[in-house]
């Protein structure tokens, strides 16, 4: 059934399955991110897409059987889905904590210049 439903899905949106593995994986990560992710909870819509994509590969493993074939495209399937979402929390992490360091240093600064000797 959930075959059927991701067959007729790349056939309505004129996609490969692996293009739709990164487009809906783009698409949780956001809805999840813009939804409920608060401070510093950068992880939370990485996990997600993660649970997700986990449960999708057991249905499959679990539907068609776990062949080496399978579980290469398995594999596939997980790097597809998974690269741009890790890319956009190392890079916003990575972000963040240089701008944390540049806002702590430049208080610092600040609060110094501020002084009269």
């Amino acid at each position: 059934m959930l075959n059927a439903l991701k067959t007729s899905l790349s056939e309505l949106l004129h996609l490969s399955k692996d293009a739709l593995h990164i487009h809906l994986g783009l698409a949780i990560y956001l809805i999840v991110f813009l939804t409920l992710s608060r401070g510093r909870r950068l992880w939370l819509p990485w996990a997600t897409v993660l649970a997700f994509e986990l449960v999708n590969e057991g249905v499959d493993i679990f539907h068609h059987g776990p062949s080496t074939a399978e579980l290469g495209g398995s594999a596939k399937d997980i790097f597809n889905t998974m690269l741009w979402p890790t890319v956009i929390l190392v890079g916003t992490y990575v972000l963040l904590r240089r701008a944390h360091r540049i806002d702590g240093a430049g208080g610092a600064e600040s609060s110094e210049a501020g002084r009269q000797p």
